[in-house]
């Protein structure tokens, strides 16, 4: 090798080297605005929560990209020490090894571990804009970290955001010890109003919680973070999509679409129960008599209990199926 090329591959290690100090330096800011901004995403106050929301968000992602540049800085490194040792610049050895000085520890996981619990107080928070924005923060940083890592936390933790999908409007629960205060004529108000708003804003945090399962299972990096609980999940996506609220038709249908995708058997079954159950003309015949009828497969449930929705999610939803949206569901999942 000519001095030229020895110049070049010294200049690429003093390169290589420069990369590793920029992203030891990323990493070091990275979780120290995490390890600050952590705690903040228990706070009630919707203004610090929704910034410590960003920054987590933001500083897993840089997190993420810090590992990814190491990985590809230990590739470089295996090919410049193959240079190396075929041209004997073992000069340049002592450079390379002096790079490696420090601590490249797996920084993504272990914060995301830290991180966790504070996330499950925060989508608890009784503001919706908060809780909202919670859950797309746990869709985006599940689907960056992997849903291995967030299968057993999902086990454990996920009846905090499956109980999202049951408030209202499926579960409404007045408070009859309430007395409406003593009102002047010209002072008197509706309550309605604030009870549509509060309906509105549950719908919305609803919809939230669907996109969140929507994303994650449609993504294979992430689908594994619903795999122990996919039934139960499945269950309560089934019953909101069968139940005629019109608000979380299209979010519930492409819940469905997603879950699907990782068990389509699952959601077929769970649908054509409902489905078959409530029609009760035009039934199709088996294509052969070696297949038995439909409602030998599926025996009509004796009351809304037995439906394998509610067996599965763990719930019923104080609603009637509505047969109009079950076909819908059913009509829109066939076409794909």
């Amino acid at each position: 090798m000519s001095h030229v090329d020895s110049e070049q591959w010294e200049s690429i290690l003093f390169k290589l080297n420069d990369s590793k100090r920029y992203r030891r330096t990323v990493g070091a800011i990275a979780s120290s605005c995490i390890m600050a901004a952590t705690p903040l995403l228990a706070s009630g106050r919707q203004a610090a929560c929704l910034v410590a929301l960003d920054i987590v968000e933001d500083g897993v992602m840089s997190l993420a990209k810090v590992e990814e540049a190491y990985r590809h800085e230990r590739a470089a490194k295996e090919a410049i020490e193959e240079v190396i040792e075929s041209y004997s610049l073992y000069y340049l050895q002592d450079m390379l090894d002096a790079a490696d000085e420090g601590a490249d520890e797996n920084r993504l996981l272990p914060a995301m571990n830290k991180i966790w619990p504070f996330l499950v107080i925060c989508v608890q928070n009784k503001n919706p804009v908060a809780v909202r924005r919670c859950l797309c923060v746990v869709s985006n940083t599940v689907q960056i970290c992997g849903g291995d890592f967030f299968s057993r936390r999902f086990r454990t933790d996920g009846s905090h955001f499956w109980k999202l999908l049951s408030a209202s409007p499926f579960h409404r629960k007045p408070n009859l010890k309430e007395k409406i205060p003593l009102q002047l004529p010209y002072r008197s108000t509706s309550t309605s109003s604030e009870d549509t708003l509060a309906e509105t804003s549950n719908l919305k945090v609803q919809v939230s919680v669907l996109n969140m399962i929507t994303e994650l299972s449609r993504n294979r990096r992430s689908a594994s973070a619903l795999e122990v609980v996919l039934k139960k999940v499945s269950g309560l996506v089934v019953g909101i999509a069968c139940s005629g609220v019109v608000g979380l038709r299209d979010a519930s249908v492409n819940a469905l679409q997603g879950l699907a995708s990782m068990d389509p058997d699952l959601i077929w079954l769970l649908i054509a129960d409902v489905y078959y159950s409530m029609k009760k003309k035009d039934i199709p015949s088996p294509p052969t008599s070696d297949i038995p009828e439909i409602f030998q497969i599926l025996p009509p449930p004796s009351s809304p209990k037995e439906y394998l929705y509610v067996q599965y999610g763990g719930q019923s939803y104080g609603f009637d199926v509505d047969f109009p949206s079950v076909e819908t569901v059913f009509k829109k999942l066939h076409v794909l």
